[in-house]
């Protein structure tokens, strides 16, 4: 039996990896043998529930002021330059915890 939990990682899993590259939701549900029609009834009593988020753009330069200040090195070590990089994480009411790096 698939918990409510069980089948939001599912779908997660299928819009991150599988929408992108074109696989129909019943292919994906074959391939993992998750049965269609408990997963299309799933969607249909939570699909309200779900809310598509998109963030444009990186950190406004006064919050990467507040970062601490960089360490003092002695003047024969050199580091290299990085890009900025982002971290989210949501952790939903439901115990659902997901974390993008970079």
């Amino acid at each position: 039996m698939y918990s409510s939990n069980d089948l939001e990682r599912f779908y997660f899993q299928y819009q991150t990896e599988f929408v992108p590259k074109g696989i129909s939701i019943q292919d994906f549900c074959v391939k993992n043998s998750v049965p269609y029609n408990i997963f299309l009834k799933w969607y249909k009593d939570t699909r309200n529930k779900i809310v598509e988020v998109q963030v444009d753009g990186f950190p406004p330069e006064s919050v990467r002021l507040l970062s601490p200040p960089p360490l003092k090195l002695p003047e024969n070590v050199v580091l290299a330059s990085s890009p900025t990089r982002i971290c989210v994480e949501l952790r939903l009411s439901t115990g659902l915890h997901v974390s993008q790096k970079n």
